[in-house]
């Protein structure tokens, strides 16, 4: 397939293939997907966007080294797929910067919609997110407003996180409870990871998602709070629906890795974007945080749980990552090819 804006879509994949259907155009949206031995969702997922009232898009499926048949699946049921494969699981943050290289090369002009595999968009939320931001230039961000699957409206992430910094506290807003538009009015400073749309500008200016937080974990977040820092703000999409199921435990690793790998990256999160003075607070707070999550899991029969996390808390106590409070963190691209890009932290 050559990649470029515009080719037709066949009838496969959208209701009308004449276009005589409401189509909403705009400008040209990419959206990014990550898979993972989840064919069954990828196709659900896959399906909600090809049902998208907004053109032109551009569907980038990259496979984080499935066993499963998806890829072939896909290639059969969704050919205007770009299919990228990768022969081992390069994480979230190395598989959605492999799909950002893949959209910098060939659509440079295209914003950027990430999306979850095990997540669905509803037909008009893709037109809603890009209203919001093209209403602001400022605007890098736009998120959607994320469901539980199920009856009852209830919300999955809307409207960023609750973080206090000095705690290392982190929730997610509006998480369980029913919506009644009570958090549509928030300003928020970071997005939920399942489902956000991007400013192409914003990649250009900080880069893509740090490979330091793989295999999952707070990838979201930092870029998010990256993004704040270097002068674009998140608006939210109201009318825009996503519904997301959420992940398998692990995340295709095995559980204690992931633990220790997400324990690292929370740590790397909180150095990166702390005062001396909350991350002082931090460091003290958190041992006894620790111990009652550690008892939460020896009581539940999982002990290799706490090991694993006390070791991820060691690396990122003692690793190389930079506080945001103390010297300027720069995240750029190095050159101006797309395959150059990288995020820095000097």
């Amino acid at each position: 397939m050559t990649p470029g804006f515009g080719y037709d879509r066949s009838g496969a994949n959208r209701a009308d293939p004449d276009g005589d259907d409401g189509v909403i155009h705009g400008n040209p949206i990419a959206i990014v997907i990550l898979s993972l031995d989840d064919e069954a969702r990828t196709l659900r997922c896959l399906e909600s966007v090809f049902a998208l009232d907004y053109e032109p898009i551009e569907v980038v499926l990259v496979d984080n080294g499935s066993k499963d048949a998806t890829l072939e699946t896909v290639a059969r049921r969704y050919p205007a797929t770009h299919r990228l494969r990768s022969a081992t699981n390069l994480g979230v943050a190395g598989g959605r910067n492999r799909g950002v290289r893949f959209v910098l090369e060939n659509f440079p002009g295209a914003h950027v919609l990430f999306l979850d595999n095990d997540a669905w968009i509803e037909p008009d939320a893709l037109a809603a997110m890009v209203s919001v931001l093209e209403q602001r230039p400022t605007t890098g961000l736009v998120a959607p407003k994320i469901y539980r699957p199920g009856p009852g409206r209830r919300i999955a992430g809307f409207g960023g996180h609750h973080i206090n910094w000095y705690t290392g506290s982190i929730r997610t807003v509006g998480s369980g409870c029913v919506d009644h538009g009570q958090f549509d009015g928030r300003n928020p400073i970071t997005c939920n990871g399942a489902a956000f749309l991007v400013r192409r500008e914003v990649l250009h200016r900080i880069g893509g998602f740090d490979d330091a937080f793989n295999p999952y974990g707070w990838e979201d977040l930092d870029f998010s709070l990256r993004a704040v820092r270097a002068g674009h703000r998140i608006a939210l999409a109201p009318s825009a629906r996503v519904y997301h199921e959420g992940g398998r435990e692990g995340r295709g690793f095995a559980v204690p890795r992931y633990e220790r790998s997400k324990m690292r990256g929370y740590f790397r999160l909180i150095r990166r974007h702390t005062t001396w003075a909350q991350w002082i607070c931090f460091v003290a707070v958190f041992p006894v945080r620790a111990v009652a999550m550690s008892l939460r899991e020896l009581l539940g029969g999982r002990g290799s749980i706490p090991w694993a996390r006390l070791r991820g808390a060691l690396g990122g106590l003692f690793g190389a990552s930079q506080r945001a409070g103390s010297r300027r963190d720069e995240f750029h691209a190095a050159g101006d090819r797309a395959g150059d890009w990288i995020v820095r932290s000097d």
